[in-house]
């Protein structure tokens, strides 16, 4: 994991024992690591040093973790964002959804987890040109905060037309068939027909030539290369 080894790491936890032991972990794993007792803190951290990575608790004093995530959101929608917590509230899980987190792992951490969530931020660790896939010169995805960009104004997009993006980007420059797109995007049976209004949809969001018929198969989508 190179990438990750010359990654900033900001670490948030306000128990001591919990904090010591996970940071002599995670300073191993890193270029630069910064560790901060409360989420007012971590924002502070995260202003002054603009780490790639946050691990941080929910219920910290000062500031909890996803009013500081919140408020870092604002600020990057590409620094990578772990949630640890010992509830399982699902008030939280539905908060978090809209944090674009990487992973959010139930206390206690075992090292496994939190290697695989680090595992995972490593994907994101590259410039614009890996995160983001370019159809025409006014029009992107971004792969990581699933939004769809026009003219700099964000396409709101629908479950199923966010679904069978992400499919088309992540088998290009292959096709996919309409068995993958049925059995992927739609919880029930679909149709080839639900598939074809569904890519006429999304054409109409991007452009027709984005996404390509293949005869007797299914669609590939056309990604503008670097």
């Amino acid at each position: 994991m190179e990438k990750l080894k010359n990654s900033t790491i900001l670490y948030i936890e306000d128990d001591d024992i919990t904090r010591e032991n996970i940071s002599s972990y995670l300073k191993r794993k890193c270029k630069t690591f910064y560790c901060a007792a409360n989420g007012k803190e971590g924002l502070e951290f995260f202003e002054k040093y603009n780490p790639d990575i946050i691990i941080t608790d929910i219920q910290m004093p000062k500031l909890n973790g996803i009013d500081m995530a919140k408020k870092i959101r604002k600020i990057s929608s590409k620094v990578q964002i772990i949630i640890t917590t010992a509830y399982t509230s699902n008030e939280y899980l539905l908060e978090a959804v809209n944090l674009h987190l990487v992973k959010y792992i139930v206390k206690p951490i075992s090292l496994n987890k939190l290697n695989d969530a680090l595992e995972q931020c490593e994907d994101f660790l590259e410039d614009e040109i890996i995160t983001k896939r370019h159809f025409d010169i006014d029009t992107f995805y971004d792969i990581y905060t699933k939004e769809l960009i026009k003219k700099d104004e964000i396409i709101p997009l629908s479950k199923n037309e966010r679904a069978l993006l992400d499919l088309l980007i992540k088998s290009y420059p292959a096709s996919c068939t309409y068995e993958i797109i049925e059995s992927t995007v739609y919880e029930y049976e679909g149709s080839k027909n639900a598939i074809k209004l569904l890519v006429k949809s999304l054409r109409n969001k991007i452009n027709k030539e984005t996404i390509s018929n293949v005869s007797g198969l299914g669609y590939k989508i056309n990604i503008l290369e670097a």
